[in-house]
This record gives C-alpha cells, sequence and structure tokens, in this order.
C-alpha cells in the first residue's frame, strides 16, 4: 500500500511539474522593437521604429509592455524631434501601452515551446486614448526565449488616436502634399524568463 500510495504521488507530482509554469514570468528584452511604416506623398514609404519597448507577460497571461515615445527612429534627427513634439506630444504622453490577456490556452503555448499562430485581442492605449485591436502573432518558444513577431501588420490611423491635426502639422511643416493616415504596424518582442 506505501509503494503504490508513494508511486501515485509522484506520478501526480510529475504531472504537475510538466503543466507548471518554469518561470514566473516574460520580460521584454533591450532588442525588442516596435516598427511603423509612414507615407508621404502618396508614393514614398519610409521604415521607423520605437527602440525602447519594456514589459513582460506574466504567468497568468497579463501582457504589459510600454512603448518610449520618445525613443522613435526615422534616421533623420529634425524628423525625430517633429514626430516626438508635434505628434506625439512626449511631454504630455511620454509613452504608448499595449495590454493583453492571453487565453489559456495561448499561456500553455508559451510553456510548451514549439512555434505557434496565435491570434491576440489587444489594447493600445496612445495620446489619452485607448483603441482595441486584434494582431496575429507568431510565438516561438525555445528554452528560456520568446520571440513575438505580427505576421501581418497591425492598422492604425491617426483618428484612432485622435492625431489627425498632428499628422496635418507634420505635412505643413515638411511641405508635403500628403502623409498617410493609416500606419501599419510591426512587431518583434524578445522575451526572456524571468
Amino acid at each position: 500500500m506505501d509503494r503504490l500510495y508513494f508511486f501515485r504521488v509522484m506520478t501526480l507530482l510529475a504531472a504537475l511539474w510538466s503543466i507548471a509554469p518554469a518561470h514566473a514570468d516574460w520580460m521584454v528584452q533591450d532588442t525588442s522593437q516596435i516598427g511603423f511604416v509612414s507615407i508621404k506623398n502618396n508614393s514614398i514609404g519610409e521604415n521607423n521604429a520605437f527602440q525602447r519597448v519594456s514589459g513582460s507577460i506574466s504567468e497568468a497571461g497579463m501582457v504589459a509592455v510600454a512603448i518610449d515615445l520618445t525613443s522613435v527612429e526615422t534616421g533623420v534627427g529634425i524628423r525625430n524631434e517633429r514626430l516626438q513634439t508635434m505628434l506625439f506630444d512626449v511631454a504630455s504622453f511620454p509613452s504608448a501601452t499595449v495590454k493583453a490577456t492571453l487565453s489559456p490556452a495561448q499561456v500553455m503555448a508559451l510553456r510548451g515551446g514549439g512555434t505557434v499562430t496565435e491570434s491576440v485581442a489587444l489594447d493600445v492605449s496612445l495620446y489619452g486614448t485607448t483603441v482595441s485591436k486584434t494582431a496575429e502573432l507568431l510565438v516561438s518558444v525555445l528554452d528560456d526565449d520568446v520571440r513575438v513577431t505580427s505576421t501581418q501588420p497591425i492598422m492604425i490611423t491617426a483618428q484612432d488616436f485622435g492625431l489627425e491635426s498632428g499628422v496635418a502639422a507634420l505635412q505643413k511643416i515638411a511641405g508635403l502634399s500628403a502623409i498617410s493616415r493609416s500606419i501599419p504596424i510591426t512587431v518583434d518582442l524578445r522575451l526572456t524568463a524571468n
């Protein structure tokens, strides 16, 4: 009887160990970035990125990501400054945030390793406004490292966040005939288990 009890306890512990997370949460690493494409004069596309991204995914599947808007990089210093002051108003709104709650199946995918494509509902907060979006993401898990990349751009518009006047001001000061109000966003997050 004692041997049978011991065997059952060990089997239960092994099963619990296999489904328990190896770590409490995953932390976003410095190599992460959020990219976006701006289109001017209806024909010239330019790749840009936010280079400072922080955040985590908790054991329970709570996702919290902060994007430092002062880290915008367009390849042109004066353009970076104009985006910070005229569009994002970083003095009042220094960061954008993204929050999500992963489903139990999505959390298990993180724990299980390998590669999986997931559709994730996001709440994006920028310039004092929060908008719900859906992201199609490829999640690759290898040991303690997670990489999350977008499989399709996440489309946002200036109107979503009340940024139309900022875009118009940028267009005027740059002497452009047009700047697209619709922006595709790409995600490349690297996370390490904490």
